[in-house]
């Protein structure tokens, strides 16, 4: 591993153990403790730390995280926000009794998932670096569906780790078929145009124009996808049998197609 990839895990490192000092107050406030200014400063550090390491290194999953932040579910015509977020949860000085667990079940899954993306940072740099011609991202997705499974093993009825491994499986297979449109030296076709960046049904639609998969795969992979989707947005319901389904087939997909 490179003296800059050392470097960055040592920095997610420091970050997590604040995001479980965050957790810890987050908790402290749902029972009713005295949690201010610590849960605002800390909160704050942590989400200003991690942004700044994902536009470093161009993430591809920024606005995503921050989605979670802001609390944004839909963009475009269609925009929405949650009723509540990371930005508003970490200003919090009480909840009110009736809106309690609400509160804190949607926290819970927008921070679970803002978590999830920055520990998913180190592997989309060490995919950037594995030489294409000779190994694809394979090896990197395995290892983080191999994480995906054991935080699936955990949960243990804890809807936001289900979640939170639904969204690093994600990032893991649609990942890797960007590497392999790029190895492959396809040019992605966003549609429509106005879109900032390419999605996954672009790649996946170029994929199948250059014959690499089928559309049964295609077929497939949407499957896969829409159970991804449903892990991020707390309003769709999810459950454990389709999580387990995406991490095992997302596996099996992803290393059919090299």
């Amino acid at each position: 591993m490179k003296t800059h990839l050392v470097q960055l895990q040592k920095r997610i490192e420091e970050l997590e153990e604040l995001a479980e000092e965050i957790s810890k107050l987050a908790e402290a406030l749902q029972n009713d403790q005295t949690v201010q200014p610590q849960l605002s400063i800390k909160g704050q550090q942590w989400y200003r730390g991690a942004r700044e390491l994902l536009v470093q290194h161009n993430f591809s999953g920024l606005e995503e995280f921050e989605d979670s932040y802001f609390g944004r579910i839909e963009r475009g015509r269609n925009e929405a926000k949650a009723f509540i977020d990371i930005q508003r949860y970490i200003q919090l000085n009480s909840i009110p009794p009736n809106v309690k667990d609400d509160y804190c079940r949607v926290f819970t899954m927008f921070f679970s998932r803002s978590r999830a993306l920055l520990l998913a940072l180190q592997a989309e740099l060490a995919s950037r670096e594995l030489p294409v011609t000779t190994q694809l991202s394979f090896a990197v997705a395995a290892d983080e569906f191999d994480k995906a499974g054991e935080l699936l093993r955990q949960h243990s009825g804890d809807e936001a780790l289900l979640r939170a491994s639904g969204v690093i499986a994600r990032v893991a297979l649609e990942r890797h078929l960007f590497c392999v449109a790029e190895t492959r030296s396809l040019t992605i076709i966003v549609n429509p145009p106005t879109k900032k960046r390419p999605d996954v049904e672009d790649v996946l639609n170029t994929l199948i124009k250059a014959s690499v998969i089928t559309p049964v795969q295609k077929s497939h992979f949407d499957s896969l996808f829409r159970i991804a989707n449903n892990c991020a947005h707390p309003k769709e319901p999810i459950n454990s049998n389709d999580v387990e389904r995406l991490i095992r087939d997302g596996r099996a997909e992803a290393a059919a197609i090299r």
